[in-house]
């Protein structure tokens, strides 16, 4: 009964939202440094899915704690934990389109937003960037759609590269641009 709830309620959840699941506004790289509450290089240390019960039923949300390696705005912590609707419990999944996934182990440059909501990543996935070590022992930074990202200036926008044609950027040159653009938008 109650898993036959928890998949109504979904199915409903994400048909109501449905048109909108996948429309979300670009963020553009100032975007994201403008809107994010918390900006940090880190890790991936414990995923966990966990039932929610409200008014209209039971629900899927999954909480992902990171490991702060490189903390660049708004948290002095060793560790932030967010939560993402959606996720898989004992045999009864909740997806939501676009979501982004997480696995133990995911390195990801994170801009966040502490303020409720289904997703705290600012720009839905645009705010969540993979940090991937190359031959040479450089992290290098990419799109969770897998491309490089070569300048911040092609966050949000629809230029598209081939991953095998141009060097994706170097985390530190990344961090570096960051924290330049923070000292722009975000004087003391």
């Amino acid at each position: 009964m109650c898993r036959s709830s928890l998949v109504m309620l979904a199915m409903l959840v994400f048909a109501a939202r449905a048109a909108n699941a996948t429309t979300y506004a670009p963020a553009t790289f100032t975007d994201l440094v403008t809107r994010a509450d918390v900006i940090f290089a880190g890790e991936v240390i414990d995923v966990q899915p966990f039932a929610v019960d409200t008014r209209d039923g039971t629900i899927i949300k999954t909480r992902v704690v990171f490991r702060v390696s490189d903390p660049l705005w708004g948290t002095t912590a060793a560790l932030e934990v967010f939560e993402f609707l959606g996720g898989e419990l004992n045999g009864s999944g909740m997806a939501v389109a676009d979501m982004p996934t997480f696995a133990v182990g995911d390195r990801r440059v994170v801009f966040a937003s502490r303020r409720r909501s289904i997703n705290p990543i600012v720009g839905f996935r645009q705010g969540l960037l993979e940090i991937r070590r190359d031959s040479s022992g450089v992290d290098r930074i990419f799109t969770l759609d897998g491309l490089p990202l070569t300048q911040p200036e092609n966050i949000g926008s629809a230029v598209r590269v081939s991953p095998q044609v141009e060097q994706p950027m170097r985390l530190a040159d990344f961090r570096d641009r960051v924290l330049r653009a923070l000292s722009l938008v975000r004087k003391p």
